[in-house]
């Protein structure tokens, strides 16, 4: 703990403090979630619609998902282009973010009420503005309880960043370890587990709001889901 409260550690001037690093760390992985959340929505929305396709995709994430991440980052350092670069621990975040999300988000999709669906399609709107206004807005807790576990894994496996000459939290980690320094290392193992705390509950106060916003919503939807019904009844009735 006393690396932590050394005032030293935390000039800003020093690429290597510790608030310099927080940063890193932060940015690397808000960058890896926000390409993998690019990547997995589409992925998982074209899974949703065509059943057949979920199996192959989600065993295809899961076999990436156990590659040794070091194993990755050493492939990856030999590409040309690559290196040692930022690009090099971003390609293996977002690839192995790619299991939780898709899942989520497939699962968040499913568990939509399908009467929801219909009254939505029975009320005119077409199938981007179904995903849009009904399917996503009502999947969206089940989708942020994957961020979740996606967004804390990432933070975890980002602290091999330095390895690739990314200088994230987890450089004071190798650091310690380099130099016998107990205090560095638990520095950078107290460091990264309080962001992936703070990250979680931020994103778990997130997805309680989302739950009761819908929960809310869902009762506030019944009177106009009974008018479309009665609508329809005295139309059917008429003919």
């Amino acid at each position: 703990m006393s690396y932590i409260f050394n005032g030293y550690n935390w000039d800003l001037t020093d690429p290597t403090s510790i608030p310099n690093l927080l940063w890193v760390h932060i940015y690397v992985t808000l960058i890896s979630m926000g390409i993998g959340l690019a990547i997995a929505f589409p992925i998982a929305l074209l899974v949703a619609r065509y059943r057949p396709l979920y199996l192959p995709v989600v065993n295809t994430a899961g076999v990436i998902y156990t590659i040794p991440s070091l194993a990755v980052l050493a492939f990856l350092v030999g590409i040309p282009g690559l290196g040692l670069s930022l690009a090099t621990i971003i390609v293996p975040l977002v690839a192995y973010s790619q299991i939780v999300l898709i899942r989520n988000i497939v699962a968040g999709i499913r568990a939509v009420d399908p009467a929801l669906v219909e009254v939505g399609r029975a009320m005119g709107m077409d199938r981007v503005q179904l995903q849009l206004r009904v399917i996503l807005p009502l999947a969206l807790p089940i989708i942020i309880a994957g961020v979740r576990v996606a967004a804390v894994t990432t933070i975890g496996i980002a602290t091999l960043a330095p390895e690739v000459g990314t200088d994230d939290l987890g450089y004071l980690i190798f650091q310690g370890f380099n130099f016998s320094y107990k205090d560095q290392i638990f520095a950078g193992v107290i460091l990264v587990s309080l962001l992936a705390i703070v990250t979680d509950l931020l994103l778990l106060v997130l997805q309680s709001r989302l739950a009761r916003w819908m929960a809310r919503l869902a009762t506030l939807r019944l009177p106009w889901q009974r008018a479309h019904f009665a609508l329809g009844k005295a139309g059917s009735d008429a003919q």
